[in-house]
């Protein structure tokens, strides 16, 4: 692998552009192992302090992967989908992304999502998703607000999840991931029934009804939407973060 020697104050940021730059062109891949820490810092000239922290800012944002022990080192990461939504955590707890925002961009992908899922459901899938309403039909029964939660938000995961696409799984994610911590600290949603709407969003998909299964989509994450403004207003909490504990 050629490196070319670093002069900068800042080291490491040169050391990380040098090594994505050849991930980018393909010098290298998924899995390759890079030179150890001596290695780098003579190839770079620069101090081990400084390879170490380029590598652990890459590490960060899911370039590469360190590994530990006898058959350890550092490789070329596969990706690491969950930094898209630590990225989006923190702009969101520091007021960068408002409530409204985040519920304009749900409406716009998930209605996205379901769309393709429409076209690509089949028997298997539609049996997670009903699997799914029933699990949290038994935890609303039972009075497990933290259950009927992840329950819910999983529904949507798996509506990603089903349209085989690997770039909507991720922006799924990250923004269902906020709502996650939003809604164990806000509470369910009281304003509809939400199993009665996925059971209505259910029939529509297993009949092929594409329009009426998104206006109910929509329906549905609209009252959520106005679910968490109630919210955040009862606390006395600024609308673009987190409500306090």
């Amino acid at each position: 692998m050629r490196l070319t020697e670093v002069k900068t104050q800042r080291a490491f940021e040169a050391i990380s552009s040098q090594i994505t730059e050849r991930i980018r062109r393909g010098d290298l891949r998924a899995g390759d192992r890079l030179p150890n820490e001596r290695e780098l810092a003579q190839a770079f000239a620069v101090s081990r302090h400084a390879v170490r922290e380029a590598l652990r800012s890459m590490e960060s944002v899911g370039l590469l992967h360190l590994r530990k022990g006898a058959t350890g080192g550092v490789f070329v990461s596969g990706g690491r989908p969950e930094a898209v939504a630590e990225a989006m955590r923190g702009m969101f707890y520091v007021g960068g992304i408002s409530l409204a925002e985040l519920t304009e961009a749900r409406l716009e992908i998930e209605t996205a999502v379901l769309r393709l899922v429409c076209g690509r459901l089949d028997e298997a899938g539609l049996a997670l998703l009903e699997d799914n309403v029933a699990a949290a039909e038994r935890a609303t029964e039972a009075g497990d607000n933290g259950a009927k939660v992840t329950l819910n938000i999983r529904f949507h995961e798996l509506l990603a999840t089903l349209t085989g696409n690997t770039v909507l799984v991720v922006v799924m994610k990250a923004l269902l991931d906020i709502l996650r911590e939003f809604a164990q600290r806000v509470g369910p949603v009281t304003e509809m029934d939400v199993i009665a709407s996925r059971r209505r969003l259910l029939r529509h998909l297993r009949a092929g009804r594409q329009d009426s299964a998104v206006a109910e989509l929509v329906r549905s994450l609209r009252a959520v939407h106005r679910h968490y403004l109630g919210a955040l207003k009862g606390r006395g909490a600024a609308a673009p973060g987190m409500p306090g504990p």
